[in-house]
């Protein structure tokens, strides 16, 4: 166990400095373009957009501060646009695919995953997602808000902002560790030779290696800057191949932090399981068809790594 929790932390620390020196400065950023009011200048050039995906022109507002802030700048803005349960479902499923744009992105570039054009891939795919719900989804749909005391904030409280990003490192540091510390463990525990090969049958029906899951599923379940942090140290020790990393990639742009950023719009009325089931069957049907044949080679058009750019960062 010692040596276990020797490797996990130091292990740790490497992945949680390189994302803690990438998040602080870009979540800075964010907090700064929304003080000055970017995003109040920026949303009334996206009101025509809003209506392609079936919402009002003010809703845009929500967009633009989920973009380059973070799902819950966006949620911030919902309770005073009266919108209904349709509309905060429709933005859920939007802002699902296409949110902390800064942050995110700025992370999987520093790491080598990923350029920019990943960025606008999310965000073309966010509104395509956003208009096809406007095509399917009921008229009515039920929605109660879980938090009826739930109050956008007008400024930007630097206060808030400081504590939300010292907690945000604290849990990254803490979730990496323990991260390591379970992987460490499952590498030495017999029982798990036994499952493996239904977690890496899962993996290669995706198209992803047996070394891909760990990562995958941890981006998958806690969020992009855990998943691509695992990531990064697998491929420091060869566990992954570019196909498993472009893969990965651009799954984890789609679908992370599942469950956290689809609860957080029921809390001000939307539709959970509209929002989670919808980026849950994108994600995984854009994914395997993206695994058939050598596609995998072209998405470094959409964004993801280029071989010789991983094999040089190998």
């Amino acid at each position: 166990m010692k040596q276990i929790i020797i490797s996990a932390a130091k292990a740790a620390f490497k992945v949680s400095w390189l994302l803690i020196k990438v998040y602080v400065p870009l979540s800075l950023l964010s907090a700064f373009l929304r003080q000055i009011g970017f995003f109040d200048w920026l949303s009334p050039y996206l009101s025509p957009i809003m209506e392609f995906i079936g919402l009002p022109g003010k809703a845009s507002l929500t967009l633009i501060a989920s973009f380059l802030g973070n799902v819950y700048a966006g949620i911030a803005t919902i309770p005073s646009l009266n919108l209904s349960a349709r509309e905060i479902t429709i933005l859920g499923i939007v802002i699902g695919f296409s949110h902390n744009l800064l942050v995110e992105t700025g992370i999987l570039i520093k790491l080598r995953f990923a350029s920019v054009r990943i960025a606008f891939f999310r965000i073309v795919l966010g509104l395509f997602a956003g208009f096809l719900a406007n095509l399917i989804l009921p008229e009515y749909i039920y929605g109660v808000v879980l938090n009826p005391f739930f109050k956008s904030v007008p400024q930007v409280d630097w206060y808030k902002v400081t504590m939300g990003m010292l907690t945000t490192i604290a849990q990254i540091i803490v979730l990496v560790f323990f991260i390591q510390v379970a992987y460490e463990t499952l590498k030495r525990w017999a029982f798990v030779q036994r499952i493996k090969p239904a977690f890496h049958s899962f993996g290669r029906f995706f198209g992803i290696s047996g070394g891909g899951v760990v990562p995958w599923l941890t981006g998958f379940f806690f969020g992009i800057v855990y998943g691509s942090g695992i990531m990064f140290q697998f491929v420091k020790n060869g566990l992954i191949k570019h196909k498993d990393a472009s893969l990965i990639t651009v799954f984890l742009v789609l679908a992370h932090a599942i469950v956290e950023d689809s609860l957080v719009f029921a809390i001000v009325g939307g539709n959970f399981w509209i929002i989670l089931l919808t980026r849950i069957s994108i994600a995984f049907i854009v994914l395997k068809i993206l695994s058939i044949g050598n596609t995998f080679k072209q998405l470094y058009k959409i964004g993801a790594v280029k071989e010789s750019d991983f094999n040089d960062e190998k």
